[in-house]
């Protein structure tokens, strides 16, 4: 072999080394750019998580009172905070489907969300799912996101509620299959979301429901002032953080500004029951027990659902911090055992039966304009405001 050849295989192997080097540099740097996102994402939904405990708490939605005090008309903080954190949402969600950058982020939520329901869910099956879940609300006066902020405020007997959460969630997984065949919707509806419906684009159709939605605030807050319902009146001189309560516009505003933070950073919206169905996966914990339950094992393994449970973990974090800065923590009156327990169960088995609740229908569905959502929340209210006249007549027995 000639020098010639020689110097061109030299030349060829050391491009051939070059490339695999260059390959082997962009894999890493693709490795590390990726590692990045995750632990920013990560960092994001912590902070959205203690951001929402810390609205919650401070908008004294997650007492007891406050939550059978609306199921019978007789409180409204509830109602306000949870109007005032959808407008901001919408307000907030609006912005980013305009953007650029955050138009693709925005669509790709919405696919994410609706591939829940598409062809599982029809209108009778989600409906009663809000109604039982009303239902259940009401008995244990919480809500699935709520009852995390409970357990870092200390209200009595929130531990018994959750742990009928669990067990709810666990009881709709070992029953879903037979709930999915009997709620299967003969048809797939053309239009998800009511701007799809009405041909426009999402921020044309959601921003005037936002205005409206304040314009309801506003004339509850002229029918019966918020001070009026609160359990205990704020202290006279006091920091913002050392309040006990805030306006429950104020509240609800800083609690649905998170849902444009976890748009851009997660590619997801705020929900809650969810992770109850992640939590109870972990029972279980060999192969012949997951497949008693396909559906508990597929949140098993699924990082949407995971980093679900970091935002609602965080929020008890963000609860705990508002309580502790006003000197509430453990303050607040909490429900019976046995209604915490049996609440809990019947709350998350219904939100589980409408793949959503509060937050998951309430504050993002109907945020997103989902019309399916639109069915569940007045199921939902339903149950509550029917179950809460009930237990009054009972009063006592629960």
């Amino acid at each position: 072999m000639d020098n010639k050849a020689m110097s061109r295989q030299r030349v060829a192997k050391q491009q051939s080394g070059n490339a695999r080097n260059d390959g082997d540099e962009k894999i890493a740097g693709d490795e590390e750019l990726s590692s990045r996102k995750s632990a920013l994402s990560m960092i994001a939904c912590v902070l959205a998580g203690i951001t929402f405990g810390f609205a919650v708490e401070k908008g004294r939605v997650f007492e007891p009172a406050a939550v059978r005090g609306q199921m019978s008309f007789s409180r409204f903080i509830m109602l306000k905070m949870f109007l005032s954190a959808v407008a901001t949402g919408m307000v907030g969600m609006s912005i980013v489907s305009m953007l650029p950058f955050g138009k693709p982020k925005f669509d790709q939520m919405r696919v994410r969300f609706f591939r829940k329901f598409v062809g599982k869910r029809g209108v009778l099956a989600a409906g009663l799912g809000g109604f039982i879940h009303g239902v259940g609300m009401t008995i244990c006066a919480s809500c699935p996101g709520v009852l995390y902020i409970q357990l870092g405020t200390g209200t009595p007997n929130a531990v018994l509620t959750l742990c009928g959460a669990l067990s709810g969630a666990f009881l709709y997984g070992m029953v879903e299959l037979t709930v999915v065949r009997l709620s299967k919707p003969g048809a797939v509806a053309c239009s998800n979301t009511l701007d799809q419906f009405l041909g426009t684009p999402y921020f044309v159709a959601a921003l005037p429901i936002a205005a409206m939605l304040a314009t309801c605030v506003f004339a509850l807050e002229l029918f019966q002032p918020w001070g009026s319902d609160l359990t205990q009146p704020n202290s006279a001189v006091a920091s913002a953080l050392e309040l006990r309560a805030w306006p429950p516009y104020l509240s609800g505003m800083l609690a649905g500004s998170v849902q444009g933070v976890l748009v851009l950073t997660l590619g997801d919206v705020i929900g809650s029951s969810t992770s109850y169905a992640a939590l109870a996966s972990l029972v279980l914990v060999t192969e012949k027990m997951e497949r008693l339950s396909p559906y508990l094992r597929s949140y098993k393994r699924s990082p949407a659902a995971w980093a679900q449970v970091l935002f609602c973990l965080s929020s008890v974090l963000g609860g705990f911090l508002s309580a502790s800065f006003s000197g509430a923590y453990g303050t607040v009156p909490g429900v019976t055992g046995l209604a915490a327990y049996l609440g809990g169960v019947i709350m998350v088995f219904g939100a589980r039966t409408a793949s959503g609740c509060t937050s998951g229908h309430g504050l993002s569905g109907s945020g997103i304009l989902f019309l399916l959502s639109f069915v569940v929340l007045p199921a939902m209210y339903l149950g509550g405001v029917l179950t809460a006249a009930v237990m009054s007549v009972l009063q006592g027995q629960v």
